[in-house]
């Protein structure tokens, strides 16, 4: 089953600080919009752009600020997406909401 069947829903990062967050809203195909909130800064909106290939996912997050980060990684399971920003080493994950 390709990813894109079960892409579409609502996605929150897991983060380890707290009052941080990113929670992005997302269609089959990986576009949509989203929010953020960074620990004692701003808050606003994004827009995601998102390319499904194969087992893969790119989603392009534009914040309202200015802004723009790359997400590349693939549904390790229904309910959790992982992957990398910007070439960052650091192992992201989205949990289903």
């Amino acid at each position: 089953m390709p990813p894109s069947s079960t892409l579409a829903g609502s996605w929150r990062e897991n983060f380890s600080i707290p009052g941080a967050s990113l929670i992005l809203t997302l269609d089959a195909a990986g576009n949509g919009s989203g929010t953020y909130a960074i620990e004692a800064g701003r808050s606003g909106v994004v827009q995601v752009a998102g390319v499904v290939v194969q087992s893969g996912v790119t989603l392009t997050i534009r914040y309202d600020y200015g802004p723009v980060r790359t997400f590349t990684g693939m549904l390790a399971d229904a309910n959790h997406l992982t992957g990398v920003f910007d070439g960052n080493p650091a192992t992201v994950v989205f949990t289903r909401q």
